[in-house]
């Protein structure tokens, strides 16, 4: 990113909010194929570790169309979080992605390194100011992003024109 060394430990140097998630789907039957609906990660980065060669589920939205993002023997998919895409000003986008269960039982594991809710998101001079771009962005308490993502899962709005879609850091787009 162009950054000094550890530039993000300072906003969590402790790694107390991240987390992991164990994931098992089961196989697909024919009443759907829905594992994990389409979603951008609101963390700053995700490491996926899936099922060996030829399972595969996760897909990734390129140009419009979902692509399978099959795993390589050994490998770990890295996902930019919403907060990289913040602080970045858009130059690192986190993927659309989603899960598509397959014929066969799979797992994941996926391992979230997150923020400490308290901090301050904003794009950085790096990104902004120091190279003559606007802020694609306004800043933003990581809490509050947080707790409104949350609300739009749990509670949809009922007029389509309110719906804010799986990418809730549009709220704070300039």
């Amino acid at each position: 990113m162009g950054l000094p060394p550890g530039f993000l430990s300072g906003y969590n140097g402790d790694h107390s909010f991240d987390f992991r998630a164990a994931h098992h789907y089961f196989p697909a039957t024919e009443e759907g194929n829905n594992g994990l609906s389409a979603h951008e990660d609101g963390n700053y980065i995700t490491f996926v570790f899936q099922d060996g060669v030829g399972v595969g589920g996760l897909e990734i939205l390129k140009d419009g169309e979902w692509v399978p993002a099959e795993p390589l023997d050994g490998s770990i998919n890295v996902n930019i979080g919403d907060i990289i895409k913040v602080l970045t000003n858009n130059k690192f986008k986190s993927p659309m992605h989603r899960v598509v269960r397959k014929p066969v039982d799979m797992h994941s594991f996926a391992f979230f390194f997150s923020l400490h809710s308290d901090k301050w998101v904003e794009p950085l001079p790096e990104f902004t100011t120091n190279i003559g771009e606007a802020p694609r962005y306004r800043g933003f308490v990581l809490d509050e992003y947080l707790q409104r993502r949350m609300r739009a899962q749990l509670n949809p709005p009922s007029r389509p024109e309110d719906v804010i879609h799986n990418n809730n850091i549009t709220y704070y787009a300039i």
